[in-house]
């Protein structure tokens, strides 16, 4: 089980959270505007998040849970016509955050499937309401497919990969 008392910091704790959510934002954030496949950009931005939940700090997570969508929208990895959406993305990752820092002191496999269905179910859920009044045509069911089911499946990834890297870290102490 991971937590964020299994990890320590060492040194000058403010330098390394500095340092910790430096490398966090350039995945999480600037990595989308340079790869534009959500099937990679979307495990590495919810791994982010969930890392700097657990290693910098819960509200840290849902600052950087702010940027992904914007510099995607930006970069073109998120297509125009769906810009009123990304507010509820940005929420979409506070929910991500919150479940899983939450869920993930007691049972690690309950926090990833629980965060990762909440993020998806309230995207889903604004994808289907706010679709029929943006979009048309074709741009409907491929909104839906961006903000439907493959939010769940990258989130789910995300986690998985979170826990990796926290196991990793907790074993080789390298943060201790």
């Amino acid at each position: 089980m991971i937590n964020e008392q299994a990890i320590v910091f060492s040194g000058s704790k403010i330098k390394t959270k500095i340092m910790i959510f430096s490398v966090l934002t350039f995945i999480a954030a600037f990595l989308p505007t340079y790869i534009h496949s959500q099937f990679i950009t979307g495990p590495l931005v919810n791994m982010s998040l969930i890392l700097a939940a657990f290693l910098v700090g819960p509200f840290e997570a849902v600052f950087l849970g702010l940027m992904p969508s914007v510099l995607a929208l930006t970069s073109g990895l998120l297509p125009l016509a769906l810009a009123p959406v990304v507010p509820f993305i940005m929420i979409s990752n506070a929910i991500l955050v919150g479940v899983y820092y939450y869920f993930g002191r007691k049972k690690i496999g309950i926090s990833i499937l629980a965060a990762s269905f909440l993020k998806f179910l309230f995207l889903f859920g604004i994808a289907r309401l706010l679709a029929g009044v943006l979009l048309s045509g074709k741009a409907i069911n491929a909104a839906i497919l961006m903000m439907g089911w493959m939010q769940f499946f990258t989130a789910v990834a995300g986690g998985i990969l979170a826990y990796i890297v926290l196991s990793f870290i907790k074993k080789s102490r390298i943060l201790s």
